[in-house]
């Protein structure tokens, strides 16, 4: 069985021409197309076991500030707070401009609260790092996808702080451009 060079399509024994698209036949003996061959993924890429450590490492210490908060927030709620009499807190959030409007509210109250809502905050995103981190370093496409997201809203959130951001600036777009190269799209296939 034969089958035409351009299409694919069987053609008849003593065709001239193929009856699908028409190609003149060079040769009666032509095999069907190959399927293309799914990429091979390879190894990891440097570049990725090292952002990979990097962000599993960021996540590791957000794990013990966030907990570190939560436990400093019971120790304080637990009076803790006869370390710093209350009169001298008071004085002191009176000098902060939007601390003022909070002078009625309890102070203890509202600071271990703050640290509560804090240290929670920062264990979520940990749980979150470490989720990343092992997306990326098994190579699945959405961790790299993320990643990209992640580092555009960077570099938005950066412009509203320059100069000081420029160098985050600077990080996310070199991030960005090595995530895009055509061998790191390969792994994350």
């Amino acid at each position: 069985m034969s089958y035409c060079e351009k299409c694919g399509a069987k053609l008849e024994t003593n065709s001239v021409f193929c009856a699908s698209c028409g190609t003149p036949i060079t040769s009666s003996t032509r095999s069907p197309p190959s399927a293309p061959t799914p990429v091979q993924r390879g190894s990891r890429p440097s570049g990725i076991t090292i952002l990979t450590i990097l962000e599993g490492i960021t996540s590791f210490f957000m794990l013990l500030g966030g907990a570190a908060l939560i436990v400093l927030s019971a120790f304080l709620s637990s009076g803790g707070w006869d370390l710093i009499p209350e009169e001298e807190l008071a004085e002191a959030f009176k000098e902060i401009p939007w601390a003022s409007t909070f002078t009625s509210v309890p102070i203890i109250a509202l600071t271990t609260a703050f640290l509560t809502g804090i240290g929670i905050v920062l264990l979520i995103v940990a749980v979150l790092g470490f989720i990343m981190t092992w997306g990326l370093w098994s190579g699945k496409s959405w961790a790299r996808t993320i990643s990209i997201i992640l580092a555009v809203i960077s570099i938005v959130t950066g412009i509203f702080s320059l100069p000081g951001s420029l160098v985050s600036i600077v990080i996310n777009i070199a991030l960005i451009y090595y995530l895009t190269r055509t061998h790191i799209k390969a792994y994350y296939q």
